[in-house]
């Protein structure tokens, strides 16, 4: 684990050095090849892809997963999880539908939006290092609200060219039956651009790895993304009120996720010691594997500070996926806060709470992205409609208005329209 003093050369510089590996000229061309060859040879592309990067060989007609493949988990405690979480998203996603709305303007027109939802989403569910089963109903159930008819699911088979079954089963809970056994960037490349198999889709959503990532940033335009999100980045902010044996635990059950940044932010140094000894006897004694233990290693960074102000502050200039804040003053650093994917508050809010049953969705931006991004929302599978309506009364009270600007910006055709209704 690196400790650092926050606001030094060494601390900037891991900023510098993380903000350049969110995406590589490697990565870039390497996912720029896939989409073209996807492109160009369509389902073959895929299978071909499939088979060097998941080791799964498979022909066309096996892209598509039977619709009786999709069922019900077999242990009841996974049936409850999900039906306990689907209730929670949904209501949760329920109070991000914005109603429509019309107003006359100062001028007496009439203006106002509608929104209409996209006809397909596209959803993309990792399933490869860890079968992320919860991120069926994060992206599925917010499409559903937000009233898309069409939804389907892409996610990596393994070797034998099977899918998950706890992934299968959030599907068959959520009504799925449109799911596609493929990954990556070519699953990516599918949904945006087509195949014979798989129809294109008009908003892909879901997280991914770097690849992922990268391939939903080269189609934006051709389609509509959710946001960029990558490996997931977590944060804690603590002082002496937090409990050390607690932070230690949440903080590893961020690190396990295959490429993960995490951070403690301490206030003083004195609670860092106590965190960092339960961190490495929870390494030691639960016989942690050596991927979490170089995680710990490599990207598990703690970032000491003088006060809360400093430490919110910290989090503004990462701006992590998730940043839970445990302190004797949790408000103060909430109000100084502004860039976060989501906020975990207090000792009982750890982010496997978010990342699994709370009820907001757990893709989120990363890779600095929560500077200027929020995380999924129904708004993302609806298109906002500017409509606008005038009598001619209030059109004249604009007019002038058109012929000016439309004069100004040597666009006569514009300015006509204002003037041959004054005829």
């Amino acid at each position: 684990m690196q400790h650092l003093q926050a606001f030094i050369a060494e601390f900037d510089a891991l900023l510098a050095r993380r903000r350049a590996a969110m995406t590589t000229p490697d990565v870039r061309a390497t996912v720029a090849e896939i989409i073209a060859r996807v492109r160009a040879d369509g389902d073959a592309a895929l299978c071909a892809l499939t088979e060097r990067f998941d080791g799964c060989a498979l022909t066309p007609t096996q892209l598509r997963v039977a619709p009786a493949e999709a069922a019900p988990p077999s242990e009841p405690a996974l049936q409850r999880a999900i039906a306990q979480a689907s209730a929670n998203i949904r209501f949760f996603h329920e109070q991000q539908l914005r109603p429509a709305w019309s107003a006359l303007n100062p001028d007496g027109g009439r203006v106002g939006e509608m929104f209409r939802p996209v006809e397909r989403a596209g959803v993309y569910v990792p399933g490869g290092t860890a079968p992320l089963i919860s991120t069926v109903l994060m992206t599925v159930i917010p499409a559903q609200v937000a009233g898309v008819t069409h939804i389907c699911v892409a996610t990596p088979p393994d070797r034998n060219g099977q899918i998950n079954p706890g992934i299968l089963a959030a599907c068959h809970a959520c009504g799925i039956t449109e799911i596609y056994r493929v990954g990556g960037a070519q699953a990516i490349a599918a949904l945006a651009f087509g195949t014979a198999t798989i129809p294109r889709v008009d908003v892909i959503a879901g997280p991914g790895n770097k690849y992922v990532t990268e391939a939903k940033r080269q189609v934006f335009g051709h389609v509509g993304v959710d946001l960029l999100a990558g490996p997931s980045e977590s944060m804690i902010i603590i002082d002496n009120t937090a409990n050390p044996a607690w932070v230690a635990a949440d903080i590893l059950s961020q690190a396990e996720h295959l490429d993960s940044a995490t951070y403690i932010v301490s206030v003083p140094e004195m609670i860092m010691d106590r965190v960092e000894a339960h961190i490495y006897a929870l390494l030691s004694e639960r016989g942690a594997s050596s991927a979490l233990k170089k995680a710990v290693a490599d990207r598990m960074v703690c970032i000491h500070v003088q006060s809360l102000d400093a430490a919110a502050d910290v989090a503004n200039l990462i701006a992590p996926e998730h940043l839970q804040i445990i302190t004797e003053d949790n408000p103060r650093v909430l109000a100084r806060l502004r860039n976060a994917g989501a906020v975990f508050l207090g000792p009982h809010a750890p982010v496997p709470l978010g990342d699994f049953v709370a009820g907001p969705s757990h893709v989120l931006p990363t890779g600095c992205a929560a500077r200027f991004s929020s995380g999924l929302s129904t708004d993302v599978f609806r298109k906002r409609i500017s409509v606008m309506e005038c009598d001619a009364a209030a059109f004249a009270r604009m007019a002038d208005a058109i012929v000016a600007f439309g004069t100004a910006e040597q666009l006569p055709a514009h300015a006509h329209t204002a003037t041959i209704r004054r005829a």
